[in-house]
C-alpha cells in the first residue's frame, strides 16, 4: 500500500520546517480529540483486570461463545491489517524526529513539541496490480496519532474506507490443492481505536496493543457488519467475552480455551468446552 502523510507541530524547532511545508499555519496547534478516549481506556483496564465471576458451568458456556467469537475477530488476517497500519505510522513518526513510544516522555532540555501526524494508505486491491494502486477502485486507510509535548499518546485511530487488500502470509491462504494456496482477498470498512501497549511495532511479532472496531469486514466479497475488541501482544490474541450474570471475561484460544475472570483462571478443551480451574 502507498501512504501519504501531514505532519503539524507548534514549540518544535526542529519541526517547524515540516509543519510549514505541510501547510500548517503559525500559532497554537489544536490537537483532535482521540475518538471514544474514556471508553477506551476502561476496556483496557478489562483486559489487565476482568469483571465476570465464573464458576466451572460458567466457563463453559464462556468457551462456547469464545468460539463463536473468533469468527468476528478474523484472527487469521485482521491483527496483521493493524500492525500494517501501526508500521506506517511509526515510519512518519521517525521520519519527523518523533518518538513511536508512548511510555517515553520527552527528553529534557528539548524542545516541546505538539504534533497531529495523519497517514493515508491507498489499499492494493485483490487484483494484485503491478501499477499504482488506485484508491477510488481499491479504498483506503486514514490513521491519525498525536504527539503532546513530546510524547506520543497511546491512542490512535483509523477509518478504513472500502479497503480491499490480498492477505498472503502464511497461514492466510484458503487451499485449494496439494500445492496450492489463494491469498485471502480481505476487505475493511469501518472505525478502528487502537490503544498501544508498548513500542509502536516494526513487524508482526512486535505488536502489543488493544484494539477496537466497529464496521464491515469480510472475504472474497461476502461482508457483515461486526463490533468486537482484541488485545494483541506478539502473536497472542486475547479477546473480551460478555458474561450473562454481569462482568466480562477475557480468554485467548489455542491448543485450549484459556479464560480469566475476576476469580481465577480457567482451561477448557476445544473439543468438548469440559473445562477446569487453572492453577
Amino acid at each position: 500500500m502507498t501512504a501519504s502523510a501531514r505532519v503539524c507541530a507548534i514549540r518544535g524547532v526542529a519541526l517547524v520546517a515540516a509543519a510549514a511545508a505541510a501547510g500548517c499555519g503559525p500559532g497554537s496547534l489544536t490537537l483532535p480529540e482521540p475518538p471514544k478516549a474514556a471508553e477506551t481506556a476502561a476496556l483496557v483496564a478489562v483486559y489487565d483486570m476482568p469483571t465476570a465471576v465464573l464458576d466451572i458451568d460458567g466457563a463453559a458456556q464462556i468457551a462456547g461463545a469464545a468460539q463463536a467469537r473468533l469468527a468476528d475477530i478474523n484472527v487469521d488476517w485482521f491483527p496483521s491489517f493493524v500492525v500494517d497500519a501501526l508500521i506506517r505510522i511509526r515510519l512518519r513518526l521517525l521520519a519527523s524526529g518523533l518518538s513511536d513510544d508512548p511510555a517515553t516522555p520527552a527528553e529534557e532540555n528539548h524542545p516541546l513539541v505538539r504534533a497531529v501526524v495523519e497517514v493515508n494508505r491507498i489499499c492494493t486491491g485483490w487484483d494484485d496490480p503491478t501499477g499504482a494502486p488506485d484508491q477510488a477502485t481499491n479504498g483506503g486507510v486514514d490513521l491519525t496519532a498525536i504527539v503532546d509535548h513530546g510524547q506520543l499518546q497511546s491512542e490512535l485511530w483509523a477509518v478504513a474506507s472500502g479497503c480491499r487488500f490480498l492477505s498472503p502470509a502464511p497461514g492466510q491462504a484458503v487451499v485449494v490443492g496439494p500445492n496450492d494456496r489463494v491469498p485471502l482477498k480481505a476487505f475493511v470498512d469501518g472505525t478502528l481505536i487502537v490503544y498501544a501497549l508498548a513500542p509502536l511495532p516494526d513487524v508482526l511479532a512486535a505488536g502489543q496493543f488493544f484494539v477496537s472496531f466497529e464496521g464491515t469486514i469480510g472475504l472474497f466479497g461476502a461482508t457483515r457488519s461486526v463490533a468486537f475488541d482484541f488485545e494483541y501482544l506478539a502473536g497472542t490474541v486475547k479477546f473480551r467475552v460478555p458474561v450473562a450474570s454481569g462482568g466480562d471475561a477475557i480468554v485467548s484460544v489455542g491448543a485450549t480455551i484459556e479464560i480469566q475472570g475476576a476469580n481465577g483462571r480457567f482451561s477448557c478443551d476445544l473439543a468438548t468446552l469440559t473445562c477446569q480451574a487453572a492453577a
